[in-house]
């Protein structure tokens, strides 16, 4: 197999690196796949991360003056497990039997451009599972109907506001805590539900950074020690931006209502 230019190959590998970082794939296996593929092309290759940037050097084995070194800004959308699962695939598919890197640039795009479920699917399901675990925490029925009110609003706001006003994501875990926490509250003060306290925690269940913090412990465990402290503070720091949200709901109602 001849060995790509490594321009060339270091703008795939660069891409498909922030690609998988960005959509939420812990530190250990976004090493692992940009190795694989990096050996299959001829090339060795070592990553370093952090929470804002990944440092990516390529080297050429056979001469270690052809060299490249990137220093490339993450940027982080919504997790899809689909593609981290595809993309994954693609690297043993190219350590297996894709060996022109052409080849593998097209399965690389025609996997991120295949068409994403709906937003308003997401919307709908987020909110059906909230009002699940209400249920599942003890909820009465008028409780279930609020939790999904407030889960229909609320993930419609985060989605909005995250694909279209781009506001920075503590400010909107804020306004996402307060707007379900205070449609929660409506429901206590209609009279809608017996179990206000389950209402009031069960509607901002969407919310929580459970990807952040699964994703941290890995790191952690498998020695990307920066990167998993850094996830930490994240999940804390967004954490907090939900009880400053919820703060606000029961600042502005009666206290007395959640017993």
């Amino acid at each position: 197999m001849q060995k790509p230019d490594i321009q060339e190959f270091s703008n795939f590998i660069v891409d498909y690196i922030s690609t998988m970082v960005g959509i939420g794939t812990y530190s250990s296996r976004v090493d692992r796949c940009a190795k694989r593929i990096s050996q299959s092309f001829g090339y060795k290759i070592s990553l370093n991360f952090s929470f804002n940037h990944t440092l990516i050097n390529i080297v050429d084995p056979d001469n270690y003056a052809i060299s490249r070194t990137y220093l490339v800004t993450n940027k982080y959308s919504l997790v899809d497990f689909r593609l981290i699962s595809n993309l994954s695939g693609l690297s043993w598919a190219i350590y297996d039997h894709i060996h022109d890197l052409r080849v593998a640039k097209r399965c690389f795009t025609k996997l991120v451009a295949k068409e994403k479920h709906p937003f308003y699917m997401y919307i709908i399901l987020q909110s059906i599972a909230n009002a699940s675990f209400s249920k599942l925490f003890g909820g009465d029925f008028g409780t279930v109907l609020v939790v999904l009110v407030a889960g229909l609003i609320g993930t419609s706001v985060k989605t909005l506001l995250t694909r279209y006003f781009k506001l920075d994501i503590r400010l909107i875990y804020i306004l996402c805590a307060f707007v379900s926490s205070y449609i929660a509250l409506i429901g206590v003060n209609l009279k809608l539900t017996q179990t206000g306290e389950v209402a009031l925690a069960a509607s901002i269940l969407y919310l929580t950074p459970g990807v952040f913090f699964i994703n941290s412990v890995i790191d952690i465990l498998k020695n990307y020690i920066q990167m998993g402290i850094s996830r930490i503070i994240s999940v804390v720091v967004l954490v907090t931006c939900v009880g400053i949200g919820v703060y606000i709901t029961l600042s502005l109602g009666d206290f007395r209502l959640i017993k």
